[in-house]
């Protein structure tokens, strides 16, 4: 498994510094573009909650881009950090595969 060296960039990076920053939105403004309160904005804004399918459709409304754009950079930091989690890397190691399972079905029968 190939794993990326660097972290890929959150939607709350890419929400401060692609959009926030350039245009002067403040989270309050962002918030009630969004119809959401600002404390939602300000955990997705700071990281501490993920990107909901719902909120990726409110982002791509308000800023005008895809949906997949905001899911697409989610879906990337979801998986960088499985890939970079030791314990759940050795959870996965132990899983048994479709295959395995029934080479031992037939084994056993």
């Amino acid at each position: 498994m190939v794993q990326a060296q660097r972290k890929p960039t959150s939607v709350g990076d890419v929400l401060l510094y692609e959009y926030l920053e350039p245009t002067g939105l403040r989270i309050n403004d962002l918030a009630d573009m969004l119809q959401v309160h600002r404390n939602t904005v300000s955990k997705l804004l700071n990281n501490n909650s993920k990107l909901t399918t719902d909120m990726a459709f409110r982002l791509a409304k308000v800023f005008e881009t895809s949906v997949e754009f905001w899911l697409n950079l989610q879906t990337n930091v979801d998986i960088w950090e499985i890939q970079n989690d030791p314990r759940t890397q050795e959870e996965i190691s132990r899983i048994v595969t479709l295959s395995e399972m029934l080479k031992r079905k037939t084994r056993a029968a």
